[in-house]
């Protein structure tokens, strides 16, 4: 088999509201729109040729899970430019977030939860 990955594309997160959503996300996280939003999705542009889907759902449901520990996770990393500036941007702004953790080796991170309570890991990038 000589088929391979090339890239993530994009990634769907189940919103219930896109104008809420689509502001949050931009207001937050600095994301661009690739099109209008509509009243059942938002488009937002991640790099060159990346984006994050917000899809409308008829009813509330996140993407995070429980792993085997116990602990509540998200299924989306974005690696930033600035980890302080954005944290300290989403507190001005109100976000629920969680506070930054150091990890040897791993970089920073920390979690911010979306209008619906998707769970995102903010990550600062590797620290050498």
């Amino acid at each position: 088999m000589n088929a391979k990955v090339k890239q993530i594309e994009c990634v769907y997160i189940p919103i219930t509201n896109p104008f809420e959503s689509a502001e949050w996300y931009q207001r937050n996280l600095g994301l661009l729109l690739r099109n209008p939003v509509t009243e059942d999705q938002v488009q937002l542009k991640v790099g060159e040729n990346q984006a994050i889907f917000l899809i409308k759902t008829k009813e509330k449901t996140t993407l995070n899970y429980i792993e085997a520990g116990g602990t509540e996770m998200s299924a989306i990393t974005l690696e930033v430019t600035n980890i302080e500036e954005i944290y300290n941007n989403m507190k001005i702004n109100g976000a629920r977030i969680e506070g930054v953790n150091e990890t040897e080796g791993c970089g920073d991170f920390f979690d911010v939860f979306d209008p619906d309570g998707n769970k995102i890991s903010i990550w600062g990038g590797w620290k050498y």
